[in-house]
């Protein structure tokens, strides 16, 4: 059916550009309730992406460019397909760009062997390392589990003569704990996705969220609290590496070309990401598409632009912008394809020392989704601890008030680092001052 769609696609005269991406997808999926397995399935896919480019005339004589996508199925009809993308297109008015060309490009591990071999045997170890973590911890117990892995083949091919394949695998795994003491009952939701089954931490991971659940038990009301908040490991990951599917966090938005076109950032080449004086450590970021096994490492991305790993901020200063091949024909950029995942040098400081001195550490959000434009936050805390020498007090509620790029321009690194799917960095942040909203807040 692919060679059928290039066929129809090179014989239409009214369309100036074209791609197809066909997928082929090749999964297993394992649900659990407490008793035992209650369902395994073998999962199996394929579908045609395909989207076109076309040029138009505007009244004023000047040459726009229209584009238009549509998906297929196997037996699908390919003309109808080809006509609906066309149509869209032709309702689209920009100015005019192009699709990328042929590039060498990179290898980069994103697919997990042991998965290829035999899926349902890796669904089945994950699944068993679950069981016997939980047991550990009688105190709490696993009501639901699900586990689901996916290969993906992707062959991308255009008309300007990119003709690419790669490979990829996906694994996520997510289960639901809960603990009671008497009348009250809590609940942790686990999900956790990654390329590789070996880097799923799943027994560390079960000790750490049942002593999460128990201290959740006997959380107290929150503090009113201005002062030194400390983030580690995956909580920290995820604010460095926030947001939304659709535009990405506040890191995706005001590098992209996409923004900059849009007058979206006001960030500029050369000048600090901080609106502030610096007073932590200095940041330097990455954004990696090489990444090994990183969630959203690939050998090229959605267009075909090869992987590259993209310094986008050295000492503070932003360095360049990422950019579709679109947006780098707009603003004479070179283009450096998808985001990627965020890599961030690490500091002097070891974990410990950042940890001696009193402080907040938050260990769970609610939801922690800051805004894209300009990093501001107000995130319910789910689980936090007051930190002082060796006693950790647990807390809930309450509200973590700031802005991402406020308390990076106030923060010390830790040197030692960790991989956490879509971040490379360090372990651990001491953020010297941020504000916690507490059960007083209104008073």
């Amino acid at each position: 059916m692919l060679n059928s769609i290039i066929q129809s696609l090179r014989a239409r005269t009214d369309l100036k550009e074209w791609s197809v991406r066909h997928l082929t997808t090749r999964g297993a999926q394992l649900y659990a309730v407490p008793a035992a397995v209650e369902a395994k399935r073998a999962v199996d896919g394929e579908r045609y992406s395909i989207n076109v480019l076309q040029h138009h005339s505007a009244e004023d004589g000047s040459i726009t460019c229209g584009s238009g996508n549509a998906t297929l199925l196997p037996g699908d009809d390919i003309d109808r397909a080809i006509d609906a993308a066309a149509l869209i297109a032709g309702l689209v008015h920009n100015p005019v760009y192009t699709f990328p060309a042929p590039a060498d490009l990179p290898e980069v591990p994103v697919a997990d062997a042991s998965f290829q071999a035999n899926p349902s045997a890796t669904l089945d170890e994950l699944y068993t390392c679950l069981k016997q973590a939980v047991a550990r911890h009688p105190q709490v117990r696993m009501t639901a589990a699900e586990v689901a892995g996916e290969e993906v083949t992707t062959h991308l091919l255009n008309s300007r003569g990119i003709d690419a394949i790669q490979v990829a695998t996906q694994i996520d795994i997510e289960w639901v704990l809960i603990g009671r003491s008497g009348e009250q009952e809590v609940e942790s939701f686990v999900e956790l996705t990654r390329r590789r089954a070996a880097d799923i931490d799943v027994a560390g991971e079960v000790d750490r969220r049942a002593r999460y659940t128990v201290d959740l038990l006997a959380a107290t009301t929150p503090p009113m609290y201005e002062g030194p908040i400390v983030l580690r490991e995956a909580t920290l990951a995820g604010f460095i590496n926030s947001g939304d599917f659709t535009q990405g966090g506040p890191f995706q938005m005001l590098t992209s070309g996409s923004a900059k076109f849009s007058k979206i950032t006001t960030w500029e080449i050369g000048q600090s990401v901080f609106r502030r004086e610096v007073t932590g450590d200095p940041l330097t970021m990455w954004a990696n598409r090489r990444l090994p096994y990183g969630t959203h490492a690939n050998r090229f991305d959605e267009e075909g632009l090869p992987a590259q790993r993209i310094e986008l901020i050295k000492n503070n200063q932003l360095l360049r912008f990422t950019a579709s091949q679109r947006y780098a024909d707009y603003l004479s950029l070179s283009p450096t394809g998808a985001f990627g995942d965020i890599e961030v040098v690490a500091g002097h400081i070891p974990a410990a020392e950042l940890l001696a001195e009193p402080h907040i550490e938050i260990v769970s959000f609610s939801w922690f989704n800051p805004s894209p434009v300009t990093g501001d936050f107000a995130s319910e805390i789910r689980l936090g601890y007051l930190v002082d020498g060796g006693r950790r007090t647990p807390f809930r509620g309450g509200m973590l008030v700031g802005n991402v790029f406020d308390a990076l321009a106030n923060v010390r690194w830790s040197s030692e680092t960790g991989f956490y799917g879509d971040y490379l960095g360090p372990t651990t942040a001491r953020f010297g001052q941020l504000k916690v909203a507490g059960a007083d807040a209104s008073a």
